[in-house]
């Protein structure tokens, strides 16, 4: 890959050390992938800055770069997704368990995501439920003691069910708000 070579020393400066940042970003990948992901970022900032002056050559490069983002974080993701292709193909351990390591994240967002999602959907089911069966759906006590939140068929004597009709408007309420929860999860996770 061929350095771009900037007249402003400041703008040599400013490149030089967001590539070292870019080279210690890619470093955990092969040779290969490497290059790729040096050879993209280059690109891009030559396009860019190829027809700058030396007088403005600073204020496109950094703008330039602010487009592009932090390497730590823009390359995170396809670092990731490189390395579960390099762990795959290879089956070495070193590179599987890099592959984890830097995956865990998103695998561990994306599991909670999917279990509110399905609590979500249980939720509404349960709606469903009431309607065709209001004798064992809602929220159960029994003697000031929680028996089930709902559909139970085997329901001990003398329960008492709680919420009656409300039941309905309790479970969108719950919905609602583990959708919204889903959404903040989600815009953590990106970091939005």
């Amino acid at each position: 890959m061929k350095r771009i070579i900037f007249t402003n020393p400041t703008a040599q400066k400013i490149y030089d050390d967001y590539f070292n940042r870019v080279k210690r970003c890619v470093s955990i990948l092969s040779a290969n992938d490497q290059l790729e992901m040096m050879m993209e970022f280059n690109s891009h900032i030559y396009e860019a800055t190829s027809a700058a002056t030396p007088s403005n050559e600073v204020d496109v490069l950094v703008n330039t770069l602010e487009k592009l983002g932090a390497p730590e974080e823009v390359l995170q993701p396809v670092i990731a997704h490189k390395k579960v292709k390099q762990a795959t193909r290879s089956f070495n351990p070193k590179h599987i368990i890099q592959a984890l390591y830097l995956n865990i994240s998103n695998g561990a967002g994306y599991f909670v995501f999917a279990v509110v999602y399905m609590l979500i959907i249980a939720l509404g089911i349960l709606i469903v439920l009431k309607l065709i069966s209001p004798a064992h759906t809602g929220l159960f006590i029994q003697d000031d003691r929680f028996i089930a939140f709902g559909y139970r068929t085997d329901l001990p004597s003398n329960v008492t069910e709680l919420l009656g009709n409300w039941f309905i408007a309790t479970v969108i309420m719950l919905m609602g708000a583990f959708y919204f929860l889903n959404t903040l999860l989600f815009r953590l996770l990106k970091g939005k």
